[in-house]
């Protein structure tokens, strides 16, 4: 009698625990049911921008999810999130992006200015946020120095100047006549902004100027006639009119050495590594040269000082 109490217990029991896994079971299936796992990432992100001080501006994000429910997207700024509820220059647009009605900033006032980052979030499932980048403010474009007119003789070469703010250099084209200048190896913009004309040909003559574009309205420098005359053959005085300056550059990045000198005989570029001379020389120079060094000038030539520095020497 003991032996069957027992065993009626024991079958009591193990019905308990199937009902109870059984139950357990059916409530973590309507759980999934209610809240799918629905991937969502970001299909643009944020980049480093330059934008000009008083001119629109606009920072980039949209994000992209499997499920019903979009993902929804708020800014920080040097990592701390942007309240802009009441913010009349900056909302977010539909698609993520933050906007900018004008960009503010002066020499004590820069609340534009920073490192910026946005954040996807979709309630129960969590958040994703993108890369930083960082908005930078130019003020207006101005031009330091602007081209003037110019005579070069045929085979000879020339600079025209253009120097603006050095953030606004990657945004600085030249035009010849109203039509943009083909950059070639006989015409170079250097990194102030200016252009050198090597080996200057007929085909050379009109009107140059530099433009200012994508940082808000374009603006243009003055333009400058530029005029060739065939070569009389009698002998001018070497001058340079390019010198290579001395720069700090990250190991392995790229940098732009120019020389360039006027003269006749027409004047012949050679460049140098220390005492090496470059099998192939031009009046641009590209390497890996990272070493910051002084320079010197001696007998029309200019030559880094330090062991491994670049300089260019010219000959007649």
């Amino acid at each position: 009698m003991a032996e069957r109490g027992a065993l009626w217990l024991l079958c009591l029991l193990c019905l308990t625990f199937l009902r109870t896994d059984c139950a357990a079971a059916k409530h973590v299936d309507k759980g999934s049911a209610a809240h799918p796992f629905s991937p969502f990432w970001f299909t643009v992100e944020p980049q480093d921008t330059l934008a000009v001080r008083g001119n629109p501006a606009l920072l980039n994000c949209s994000a992209h999810s499997d499920g019903a429910t979009p993902a929804r997207i708020t800014w920080k700024k040097d990592g701390t999130f942007m309240s802009l509820v009441s913010d009349e220059r900056r909302r977010i647009l539909p698609d993520g992006s933050l906007f900018f009605s004008h960009i503010t900033h002066s020499k004590h006032n820069k609340p534009d200015e920073g490192i910026y980052q946005c954040v996807a979030t979709i309630d129960n499932l969590g958040s994703i946020s993108s890369r930083t980048a960082r908005l930078s403010v130019a003020g207006s474009p101005r031009f330091s120095s602007q081209p003037s007119a110019a005579t070069v003789h045929v085979g000879d070469s020339q600079v025209l100047a253009c120097e603006v703010y050095s953030d606004l250099v990657q945004f600085t084209h030249w035009e010849r006549d109203r039509r943009p200048l083909e950059p070639s190896a006989r015409m170079i913009q250097l990194p102030s902004g200016a252009l050198v004309i090597s080996n200057a040909s007929e085909a050379d003559a009109g009107l140059y100027r530099c433009v200012v574009e994508n940082v808000g309205p374009a603006k243009a420098s003055d333009e400058a006639q530029l005029q060739t005359v065939p070569e009389t053959g009698e002998e001018r005085k070497l001058e340079f009119l390019v010198q290579p300056t001395s720069v700090t550059k990250v190991m392995g990045s790229t940098v732009l050495l120019s020389c360039a000198a006027t003269g006749y005989p027409v004047p012949h570029i050679h460049w140098m590594v220390g005492d090496k001379l470059l099998e192939e020389s031009a009046s641009t120079l590209f390497c890996n040269c990272c070493k910051k060094s002084p320079r010197e000038t001696v007998r029309g030539t200019d030559r880094a000082t330090s062991s491994g520095s670049p300089g260019c020497q010219v000959t007649l």
